[in-house]
């Protein structure tokens, strides 16, 4: 008969093991926490582009050659957005940022007074702002838990988005 401590591990043992995935998952959290916000600032970025570009979409193929609109929600960016035929309803799509935010420091597609403006897409797939002019625009998109986290979602005046990060590449993002 063989003695009883050849058949398991001691409670010493077991807390030694413990104790290291501990101290691993100590270490590792900062990490997946950062890839995490990461994959939440891309996701809102790339679906405002989305909604954008449904937008456009709406506005090339629609029949009678209706503008759609792309408009900050009660007024705020960072309160979501919604798209429409109109300024008002039938809304075609909607979306909300949080927990990510729009950085003020950005054009944000705000007029002269720093009110927020709403996003025209004509017939012809071009994007205008409120006042008639055409758009050629950045939104920054910063995470609100991480900070200096960002990327720059750009609007070219022929109505196309780009997405780009400023910490990796600069020369994109001008």
């Amino acid at each position: 008969m063989k003695p009883i401590s050849d058949h398991g591990y001691t409670l010493l043992e077991l807390m030694v093991v413990a104790a290291i995935v501990a101290i691993l998952a100590t270490m590792g959290s900062p990490m997946l926490e950062q890839q995490l916000a990461r994959r939440e600032l891309e996701t809102i970025a790339r679906r405002f582009i989305q909604h954008a570009q449904f937008a456009r979409q709406a506005a090339l193929f629609s029949v009678a050659g209706e503008s759609v609109y792309m408009l900050p929600r009660a007024g705020d960016w960072n309160r979501g957005w919604d798209v429409g035929h109109r300024a008002a309803l039938p809304l075609l799509s909607q979306g909300a940022l949080d927990p990510v935010e729009i950085e003020r420091r950005g054009s944000g597609f705000a007029g002269l007074r720093g009110e927020q403006k709403r996003i025209e897409f004509t017939a012809s797939g071009s994007a205008k702002t409120q006042s008639g002019g055409f758009v050629a625009n950045r939104l920054i998109f910063r995470h609100r838990r991480v900070k200096g986290m960002e990327r720059h979602a750009i609007l070219g005046s022929g109505g196309r988005w780009r997405l780009c990060d400023p910490q990796q590449d600069r020369q994109a993002c001008r």
